[in-house]
C-alpha cells in the first residue's frame, strides 16, 4: 500500500499565492466526518464491492449520493487564514517553497493554473516544479504533447461510448488550449 492512508495524518496542502504560504486542510474523508457524513461516505465507497444495486439502496437510505458527497468536498472553499482569500488545493505531496522565494511561488502558480497539482499516492515524490523559465517552457511543450495525444486517442477510440469519447476529447482539447495560451503569453 502507498504511504498515504485514506484519512489521518496525511492532510491536503492548500496554498495562498498572495501570501505565499501553505496550510494543511482535512482530507475528504476527515472533512466528511466533521460534517457528520463520514459513515455515509465510507459505506458508499465500499459499496462498489457489494452486489449490484446495493449502492443505490444505501444512497436512498442515507439521502445522499456518492457523487453529491464528493462534489461537496470539491466545491468547498478553504480560505487563507491570513488574507481570507480562497486557497488552491495543491495535494498531499506539495512542499511549499520559502515565503521569500517569489520566483518559485510564481512557477507553482503557473503550473497550477494549467491544472498541475501534487495529487499522487506518494510513491513518486512531490512532483515537478520548474526552477527556471527554460524548464517551464520545456514543461509546457511536454504537457502540450501529452494532452494532444490523449485528445487524439479519445477521438479515435472506437471501444468507448460515442458521447463519452466526445466529452473526453473535448476535455483534453481544452487542456491543450490552456497550454497553447500559456505558451503564447510566454513569447
Amino acid at each position: 500500500m502507498c504511504r498515504y492512508a485514506y484519512s489521518g495524518p496525511y492532510k491536503i496542502h492548500y496554498a495562498c499565492f498572495d501570501c505565499r504560504k501553505a496550510f494543511k486542510q482535512p482530507s475528504p474523508e476527515d472533512w466528511m466526518k466533521l460534517q457528520g457524513l463520514g459513515f455515509a461516505l465510507t459505506q458508499l465507497w465500499h459499496a462498489a464491492s457489494y452486489p449490484p444495486g446495493r449502492r443505490e439502496e444505501l444512497e436512498v437510505q442515507f439521502g445522499v449520493t456518492l457523487n453529491e458527497l464528493e462534489s461537496r468536498y470539491r466545491d468547498a472553499v478553504f480560505n487563507c487564514p491570513e488574507c481570507k482569500q480562497p486557497m488552491a488545493n495543491l495535494g498531499r505531496d506539495f512542499k511549499a517553497p520559502r515565503k521569500s522565494d517569489a520566483r518559485a511561488w510564481k512557477a507553482i502558480q503557473k503550473v497550477y493554473r494549467l491544472g498541475h497539482a501534487f495529487q499522487t499516492c506518494g510513491c513518486d515524490g512531490p512532483g515537478f516544479i520548474p526552477a527556471s523559465e527554460h524548464e517551464y517552457q520545456d514543461y509546457l511543450k511536454l504537457m502540450h504533447s501529452i494532452y494532444l495525444n490523449h485528445a487524439k486517442n479519445y477521438e479515435s477510440n472506437s471501444g468507448t461510448n460515442s458521447d463519452d469519447r466526445k466529452a473526453a476529447a473535448t476535455y483534453w482539447m481544452s487542456r491543450v488550449a490552456a497550454i497553447e495560451s500559456a505558451m503564447e503569453t510566454q513569447i
